[in-house]
């Protein structure tokens, strides 16, 4: 308790993951960021295999929005092994810079990350462009369990939240990085969910999540 302590006056937490299901949950994440870096944190990366595993029971496929170099996206596809999984990202980097970001940051290029997840086959579906000014019209029909937003900038994740949302599953998880690291990021959920029955849950971490009610739409 007292390291505990210590830490909270340093604004930091501190948790362990030695009970054999959270161990399991640190092994799944560890194989995955092995593949690829990924600026998202092993626990964060962990609260990533948590919400993808509780939302198993939902229909609906999966996606990320904002790959880079296919670290979550590998972490999302070990937590769920059946669901597929589809992937969006502009593989040129940033569109535009805001906060301390600069336009062209997080460059994945498309083909580096599909070497990295080959080993995932045909579960997976690539995406290049913006979404979902670009690249929505392809997924409008589907439905969706899981996903996973790492956009960084305000006008790209609100779009995202009002194309998702509508096509969530009821107990559905949508899931964002950079909350709340980043001011946009915080704008566009506070905007967005003002106008929603559901609220979002700060985590921990750096990231934020919500849950969607109502009645199940099948794809």
């Amino acid at each position: 308790m007292a390291i505990h302590v210590a830490a909270s006056k340093a604004s930091f937490g501190l948790t362990n993951y030695r009970h054999p299901d959270r161990s399991a949950a640190l092994a799944s994440i560890t194989r995955a960021r092995s593949l690829a870096y990924t600026a998202t944190t092993p626990l964060e990366c962990v609260e990533i295999h948590n919400a993808v595993q509780a939302a198993r029971k939902i229909p609906g496929d999966m996606a990320e929005v904002g790959v880079f170099l296919g670290g979550t996206a590998a972490v999302i596809l070990n937590a769920s092994q059946e669901k597929h999984l589809h992937l969006f990202d502009t593989f040129a980097g940033l569109p535009d810079g805001g906060d301390y970001l600069k336009k062209g940051e997080y460059t994945g290029s498309l083909a580096a990350v599909k070497r990295t997840l080959a080993g995932y086959g045909d579960r997976i579906t690539f995406y290049e462009g913006l979404f979902p000014i670009e690249t929505g019209a392809a997924v409008s029909e589907l439905r969706f369990s899981f996903v996973h937003l790492d956009m960084d900038l305000y006008e790209g994740t609100l779009g995202a939240l009002r194309f998702f949302w509508p096509r969530m599953n009821p107990g559905g998880i949508l899931l964002s990085h950079d909350y709340p690291q980043i001011s946009g990021i915080v704008r566009a959920f506070q905007e967005f969910f003002a106008e929603q029955p559901e609220s979002f849950l700060p985590l921990s971490g750096q990231q934020c999540l919500a849950i969607k009610a109502g009645n199940i739409l099948q794809s």
